[in-house]
Parts: structure tokens; C-alpha cells; sequence
């Protein structure tokens, strides 16, 4: 089981001692006295993440050399209108996802206007500024008849008894009240 694990410490003592720097790394003993700084613990890899990264960069290889000979089997014309299909499938992509990055910067500004957190904008994001809006309106309703109803649940209660009762003393029965409790 050890030769299936690997750690990043193992990997950079070895990339140290390669690379001729460090003497504690390279010989694997403790960092020199007066360092105050410890290393944060090394992250294992096992032999299943390691095999999941080779299986993924083969996978893209083998997506990029299809592409590659599906594009060399191809005369002139072909190429140029698969090219042209591939830049606007490109373009739209782009601005798919600027089109997404604004509507969350709407969001966030009806989000504040509101007065609702901002942590809530990923799940009220709509395709829409007026969805986005709509979605706003009725969550900021339940949200706060949500917080209304814990801010009572946890004031409920019984009033403290007792209290200092001196309104409804006369300033003759105060100061006996204090004298008897000096006496």
C-alpha cells in the first residue's frame, strides 16, 4: 500500500535534492532551530486520483488528435466553414457567459437595494432582469417573515419579576425599605 501512496512532501524533498537547494529537505531532517513557521501537513495522493488525473489527460489527448484528424481529412472549403462553425460556437459561449456575469451584477444591485444578503444572489439569478427582480420581491417576503418569526420565537418568554418597584413607592416607604435593609 505504501508504493500506491504518494505525498506532496515526498514529491518535494525529491524536487529539492533534484535541484540541489536545501539541505533539510534534501536529507529529510528537521528545519533549523529559530524558525518559528511550521509547515502545514503534507497532502496524500492515492493511487486512484492519480489514475483518475492520467485517465483525464489522456482522454483530452485523445480529443485533440480526433480533432486534429478530422480537420487534416478535410479539403479547403470544409476547413473554413468548420472553422468559421467553431469561432461562432466560440463567440457565442463568450457571451453566454458575460451575459451570465452581468445579469449576477444586476442581481447583486437589486439584492442590495432590497436589503437582502448577497450570498443569496447565485440561487435568485434569473435569465431576466425582471425574473431576477420577481425572484427578489418573493424571496426577500418569505425571508423576512422567516426572520421576523425567529427574532419572536426567541423574545418570547415571561417577564422578569421583581424589579426595583419604586414608582409605586411612596419616597417615605423607599427610605424605610433602605434603612430595614442596612438594619
Amino acid at each position: 500500500m505504501e508504493t500506491e501512496k504518494n505525498t506532496a512532501a515526498e514529491t518535494d524533498v525529491k524536487g529539492a535534492a533534484a535541484s540541489g537547494g536545501g539541505e533539510t529537505a534534501a536529507a529529510g531532517g528537521t528545519p533549523p532551530q529559530g524558525t518559528a513557521k511550521q509547515e502545514p501537513a503534507a497532502k496524500t495522493y492515492d493511487q486512484a486520483y492519480i489514475d483518475q488525473l492520467l485517465a483525464d489527460q489522456k482522454a483530452a489527448t485523445d480529443a485533440a488528435v480526433a480533432e486534429a484528424l478530422k480537420v487534416a481529412k478535410m479539403d479547403e472549403d470544409s476547413k473554413a466553414t468548420y472553422e468559421q462553425e467553431k469561432a461562432a460556437k466560440e463567440l457565442a459561449d463568450r457571451e453566454a457567459k458575460i451575459a451570465a456575469r452581468e445579469r449576477k451584477a444586476d442581481a447583486l444591485d437589486i439584492l442590495a437595494k432590497n436589503d437582502v444578503p448577497s450570498e443569496f444572489v447565485d440561487i435568485l439569478v434569473g435569465d431576466t432582469t425582471e425574473k431576477t427582480k420577481a425572484n427578489v420581491a418573493a424571496f426577500k417576503g418569505k425571508f423576512d417573515a422567516a426572520v421576523q418569526a425567529q427574532v419572536e420565537k426567541r423574545l418570547a418568554g415571561t417577564t422578569p419579576k421583581g424589579g426595583s418597584g419604586t414608582s409605586a413607592m411612596s419616597e417615605e416607604e423607599a427610605m424605610a425599605a433602605e434603612i430595614d435593609k442596612y438594619l
